[in-house]
């Protein structure tokens, strides 16, 4: 019975554990300068860049989770997971850090390539 309930405590420790690390997909480039949408979408300057970026995970893709819009009370971003190679599991309005390469795509649109992301 001892075995039981220490199993059963150990399970909830991880699971607990586990939930308040949040989720890590990629590597952050932690030498990446840390931006904000208003910079990107205001300068030309950032074009091919790597830079991390921080916020709310205001939209997502319903069925693949391969992009998302990352809100940080600038303005929105679009992030594209593709290169991450995942589906990321509905997270609409959790925190996200992400880091990547920005580029434009074929409408003009900057958008943010994510070599890493952290979602809490």
């Amino acid at each position: 019975m001892k075995t039981v309930i220490a199993l059963v405590v150990l399970g909830v420790g991880l699971l607990v554990g586990g939930c308040a690390r949040g989720e890590k997909y990629g590597v952050i480039d932690a030498a990446a300068p840390a931006v904000q949408v208003k910079d990107i979408l205001l300068s030309e300057a950032y074009g091919g860049k790597d830079v991390r970026m921080s916020g709310t995970i205001a939209m997502q893709c319903a069925s693949t989770g391969c992009w998302f819009f990352l809100d940080d009370g600038t303005g929105r971003m679009f992030i594209n997971l593709s290169g991450l190679g995942l589906g990321l599991p509905p997270r609409s309005g959790k925190k996200a850090l992400v880091s990547g390469t920005v580029s434009v795509d074929e409408n003009g649109q900057a958008v943010l390539n994510a070599k890493g992301l952290e979602v809490s």
